[in-house]
């Protein structure tokens, strides 16, 4: 799931034809006599349509539909035009054609001219007991689009609960998922995304009940995570808004992906009851639940300092050589800020086996930004941002230090990975350091997945060295 254009978005109301009409005339910058005219309507007929005090009939609708996209596709329509419709879609897709768009506003019009059909003839959507589906993997991704921005937009105001059981591999549903959809993190701060998997990470598009780091790099940047493990079967692929929504996946014997959306709002509090009441545990945690977590098990956290880091794979700027004073001036360390810097002690001094990225020490010389996670970004000026790189050249002394540390090159941006004993702390956050997450896997379930990032590495297998390691810095911030 792509997640892009972190571009401030306007309040839109609930997703009405009316509404709906008056933003895309704007978007398409035409006078509304034009739209008019191409209509086949006077400009009071079609001010009454705005206004909501007229619908078109039920004879009318599938022309009304057809002239609607027809224009606006037509005056709309060019490169990346799916980024003039972030204030009312902030889930969408790129539309590759125009008759792409054409066919994304088709299903919009229709959508909000039967929901205000429902609300005239006093039709309780929420409640209708009838079914309906859509086939076809192009309806199936603009129902999709539509359905869900019109949930994020309208609910924005509240706390809104995801719960997902699509395999993030899956032969009908990982292009729409993984390659096509776009998300405007902007709208999703208020979403707890919850996802339930089989516990195994995996790169391998074979395992398709496992995640993958990509996955959870991604997801994170637009929303709040929570991965769960199960070993129940949870049955077809859905994705539910609690309370709101919940959207069925399945598939046709030649892999046709078919979506069956339900709102019967007593079978939502039935089908959430029943998830939960699985074989589920959470394996994720907030900030302030890590920090319970903490302070309610002082005895097993000292236990892991004790027993020691041995790997960590750095794919952001964590702050490891940051000062204690340094770490306790950020506001959020007065809990956990002895606990952060004793880690970043331990990791440093005890022989941790190092693997980093390029792309974060690249990010940290251009923004200056030390992560330490649950606490928050230490930021460094331009004039400090080479002396605290060089505070890394005290763990170098020994010759030996220097096999203990891999370079990385890696697409991976916003996390960092801890091995321990039996375990696998993966820490991830977004690009603004305000929606993070730490999830614990079983190390066994984890490692082959590790074990090919490094095999597949062409850096892996660079010397490292003290010289080596002068000359990049001096590279590096020279070139910022």
């Amino acid at each position: 799931m792509a997640i892009r254009f972190p571009i401030r978005m306007l309040c839109i109301t609930d997703m009405n034809l009316g509404r709906l009409l008056e933003e895309l005339i704007d978007i398409a910058k035409k006078p509304k006599t034009d739209f008019a005219i191409s209509m086949n309507m006077t400009p009071s007929g079609l001010s009454k349509i705005l206004t909501g005090s007229r619908l078109p009939v039920r004879k009318e609708k599938k022309v009304f539909i057809k002239l609607a996209a027809d224009y606006f596709s037509e005056y709309i329509y060019s490169h990346a035009c799916y980024l003039k419709f972030k204030d009312l879609f902030p889930v969408i897709y790129d539309f590759k054609s125009l008759e792409d768009l054409r066919s994304f506003l088709t299903y919009a019009i229709e959508y909000a001219l039967d929901k205000d059909l429902a609300t005239a003839n006093q039709v309780n959507l929420e409640f209708v007991e009838r079914g309906f589906y859509f086939l076809g993997r192009k309806s199936v991704l603009n129902l999709l689009c539509v359905m869900l921005s019109d949930h994020l937009v309208n609910d924005s105001h509240e706390p809104l609960e995801v719960y997902s059981a699509i395999p993030t591999y899956d032969p009908a549903y990982s292009e729409i998922f993984l390659n096509s959809l776009i998300v405007n993190p902007e709208r999703c701060t208020h979403i707890v995304f919850n996802h339930f998997f089989d516990g195994s990470l995996h790169e391998s598009s074979r395992q398709g009940k496992s995640v993958s780091l990509n996955f959870i790099s991604v997801t994170q940047r637009g929303f709040n995570l929570n991965l769960w493990t199960t070993t129940s079967d949870l049955g077809q692929p859905f994705l539910l808004l609690k309370g709101k929504l919940l959207l069925m996946f399945d598939s046709q014997i030649d892999g046709t992906p078919l979506l069956i959306p339900i709102a019967h709002k007593n079978y939502l509090n039935l089908f959430y009851n029943s998830l939960m009441n699985k074989d589920i545990r959470k394996i994720s945690y907030s900030r302030s639940e890590a920090i319970a977590f903490c302070e309610e098990n002082r005895p097993a956290v000292t236990a892991l300092f004790n027993q020691g880091i041995d790997t960590v794979f750095n794919f952001t700027s964590i702050g490891y050589l940051l000062r204690e004073e340094e770490i306790n001036s950020l506001p959020a360390s007065e809990k956990i800020g002895n606990w952060a810097w004793l880690l970043f002690q331990h990791i440093m001094n005890k022989g941790t086996e190092f693997y980093v990225s390029l792309a974060a020490m690249e990010r940290f010389a251009a923004t200056g930004k030390a992560v330490v996670p649950f606490i928050g970004a230490y930021s460094f000026p331009d004039e400090q941002r080479a002396p605290y790189m060089q505070r890394f050249n005290q763990y170098l002394m020994e010759e030996d230090s220097f096999s203990r540390i891999r370079l990385l090159d890696s697409h991976l941006s916003n996390m960092a990975i801890l091995c321990a004993g039996n375990y696998c702390l993966i820490y991830a956050v977004d690009d603004e350091y305000a929606l993070e997450r730490i999830h614990i896997f079983d190390r066994a379930k984890v490692s082959l997945s590790l074990e090919k990032i490094i095999k597949d590495n062409k850096l892996v297998d660079f010397k490292f060295s003290s010289e080596l390691w002068s000359t990049y810095q001096e590279s590096l911030l020279n070139n910022v």
